[in-house]
């Protein structure tokens, strides 16, 4: 442990530095932590990133991989520079504090986290197949829902295309846990007929949608559906993935197990994915 780490020490990101390189990190390379308090995280924070207050870090640094990079920010990059220096003394390497902090940040942010802890650090791949299932089923439900609620040819047409890249999802999530199944039948000696998808799809939970959120809650927040045009369409689905995409970027840090971490990864990069996609089509209307 250092005694003491200059300021000078800690590498500053502009947040097109930052934004860059998050969105080229396939592997989770970085940690994305935001010092904050939690009710400015609530109101708004970068998608992917751990919250541990400045005033927690002392004690709870233990809870970061020294292994990988660190970007650190808060309101204006004062709190996350001391959050950085602090870092950098108890012998993190590659710390880089974002400048400005989050005031400067011109991309998407997410309010809120899931109350429900859907992962909570014990489950095995297996396991995390099944949320993932549950909610991406959830998804499909909600945006089915959604293009019944509105009365704009365009904007139910932009649900329908929802609909139609969530149960794509669907299918690719379901032969990965076919696979794993069938994996764990043989080894025990029972490698009899595995459930369907369709079978599969009815015994899950549709409580939950994308990002752990309550279907029932995030219907209620779409504001005149009578009036929603396909533009506004796009940005609740934007809404959507980003919140998928935190969701897995977060609980990534809650697992042990190396399988499990990867898949986690390999998730919140099918929903980086899909967040591309629906950047492409709304920039595309200009």
């Amino acid at each position: 442990m250092k005694l003491n780490c200059s300021i000078d020490e800690v590498k500053r990101l502009t947040t097109q530095e930052a934004k860059d390189l998050l969105d080229n990190d396939a592997l989770g390379v970085f940690q994305l932590l935001d010092v904050r308090q939690p009710r400015e995280y609530e109101s708004g924070h970068i998608p992917g990133a751990k919250l541990i207050p400045l005033g927690e870090l002392e004690y709870r640094y233990g809870e970061l991989d020294k292994d990988q990079g660190i970007i650190s920010y808060c309101r204006s990059g004062h709190r996350s520079m001391a959050a950085s220096i602090l870092l950098c003394g108890l012998g993190f390497e590659n710390v880089y504090n974002l400048d400005g902090g989050i005031r400067k940040w011109d991309y998407e942010v997410v309010k809120g986290t899931t109350k429900d802890k859907l992962i909570t650090g014990g489950e095995e791949t297996f396991d995390v197949l099944i949320v993932a299932l549950m909610l991406e089923k959830g998804a499909l439900e909600f945006y089915t829902k959604a293009q019944r609620l509105v009365k704009d040819e365009k904007a139910a047409h932009v649900f329908e295309r929802l609909v139609t890249m969530e149960d794509t999802h669907l299918q690719r999530l379901y032969m990965r846990y076919s696979q794993l199944l069938w994996d764990m039948k043989s080894l025990l000696g029972a490698a009899d007929e595995l459930p369907s998808l369709d079978q599969l799809k009815a015994e899950l939970s549709t409580v939950y949608m994308e990002g752990g959120r309550r279907i029932q809650e995030e219907l209620v927040k779409i504001e005149d559906p009578e009036f929603m045009d396909d533009l506004e369409a796009l940005e609740i689905g934007l809404e959507k993935e980003y919140a998928a995409y935190d969701f897995y970027t977060r609980v990534v840090d809650t697992v042990d197990d190396h399988k499990t971490k990867n898949l986690l990864h390999e998730l919140a990069g099918e929903e980086k994915g899909h967040i591309n996609l629906l950047l492409q089509e709304i920039e595309g209307r200009d």
